[in-house]
């Protein structure tokens, strides 16, 4: 028991007992006096944006409750008051999360299920206290070794649902003539069913690996180690590993490529492999330089020969210039002459109608004329006798009727 004062400040509380077993709760800001009662500060939890709190009841009750939000750990009501932060998801990862559920039934007729779903990101997720998370176990990549993996290394709760590879090497594959080479792998796959996924293997990592490691075996045991070397290129097929793409196919993975690294042989086997290399590409060097060399002579009498035909080719251009310039300049002076011609026999033609045309007027008004004397009966041969030019001799006969003969003779 306690006698004296006691100072709560902002933001704290306080169990006091009194000496009867009596509790109370005392926030401040306050000033206690204690008689015979006993003092305890409550511990303060409090849990930001990205928390939120396990408060476990001691009748048997559990609350997750989501921050920011404050609580004080009661020992009168709480067993305990943990923090935990929310789990944050981007947007290529999932969570998996099951719930435990108890029909109202009373007796032996209450119900009990468990369901599993997923939750995607992008958010952050808080579990429910009747939840919790499918933790996974796989396979994990050595981190001194990229190519090689520990069992059960790679412990998480997030699964990633977008594009991944990995790298790894398969040893100790036997070809058909007993040598023994590592082949070195790279695999590229994406998850495309989580529901079958989780209902269908444990480990997808290990099931890669394994049927990598069956395919690879399958495909080196039917060929020499020559024969391998040279076709090992279509280990880049997919068609060559039909053990993987089935097993994909049954957990709900897609693999989009196997690319195929490179190998590497027993140190003595690899050393006369390489000397049968250099070998083969010193010979290779030796046709190639001689291919060159043949390629080059080639090359020189093609750029003579078609250096000929191009001097060829740009004197019979300018003949052909020539000779359409002398064509164009004999047609430009036909057309000329043409024109000239045209424009002389026009000029020709309207000059002889415009004399027409005025011959034919002053023979009008001539005739105009002469209708008008005849009208009053003026002789027209005396009118067009006398207007026409004195003759050298002139011949006049006269008769008494128009009925007489006259023959004249003239010489």
């Amino acid at each position: 028991m306690t006698v004296g004062w006691r100072t709560l400040d902002v933001g704290e509380k306080a169990l006091v007992y009194s000496h009867e077993g009596h509790a109370r709760i005392e926030e401040g800001p306050k000033r206690l006096f204690l008689w015979r009662e006993s003092y305890k500060p409550l511990r303060r939890v409090a849990a930001t944006q990205t928390e939120y709190l396990v408060i476990n009841y001691k009748d048997g009750k559990k609350e997750h409750r989501k921050g920011p939000c404050v609580e004080f750990v009661n020992p009168v009501v709480h067993i305990f008051i943990h923090k935990y932060s929310m789990e944050a998801l981007d947007a290529n990862e999932a969570l998996i999360v099951y719930t435990y559920t108890i029909s109202d039934k009373a007796g032996d007729n209450a119900g009990h299920s468990c369901k599993r779903r997923l939750e995607y990101g992008p958010t952050l997720f808080m579990p429910k206290p009747n939840e919790w998370l499918h933790h996974f176990v796989w396979h994990g990549t050595d981190p001194e070794n990229k190519t090689r993996f520990i069992p059960k290394y790679n412990k998480f709760t997030k699964l990633r649902i977008i594009p991944d590879q990995f790298y790894y090497n398969a040893d100790e594959i036997r070809t058909s003539d007993d040598a023994l080479v590592r082949v070195k792998l790279m695999m590229f796959y994406e998850l495309q069913n989580v529901e079958r996924m989780l209902d269908s293997t444990t480990d997808p990592i290990a099931d890669f690996i394994n049927c990598l490691c069956a395919d690879v075996v399958a495909y080196a045991s039917k060929k020499t180690y020559l024969e391998f070397i040279e076709q090992a290129g279509e280990l880049n097929d997919l068609q060559n590993f039909p053990r993987l793409v089935e097993r994909c196919q049954e957990i709900g993975y897609g693999v989009s490529k196997v690319v195929f690294r490179g190998y590497h042989a027993h140190d003595k086997l690899q050393k006369m492999h390489d000397h049968a290399i250099a070998r083969r590409t010193e010979l290779k060097l030796s046709y190639e330089k001689e291919e060159q060399e043949q390629a080059l002579v080639d090359s020189k009498l093609n750029a003579e020969v078609s250096r000929m035909k191009q001097e060829q080719k740009m004197q019979l251009n300018a003949l052909e210039h020539k000779e359409e310039m002398e064509r164009e300049q004999l047609t430009h002076k036909l057309t000329m002459e043409k024109e000239k011609h045209t424009q002389a026999l026009l000029k020709q033609q309207q000059e002889h109608t415009a004399r027409l045309r005025a011959k034919k007027m002053v023979d009008s008004q001539k005739l105009s004329h002469l209708g008008a004397l005849h009208h009053l009966a003026v002789n027209l041969n005396k009118v067009l006798l006398a207007q026409s030019c004195r003759p050298k001799e002139v011949v006049q006969v006269v008769t008494e009727n128009d009925s007489a003969n006259v023959h004249l003779h003239y010489s």
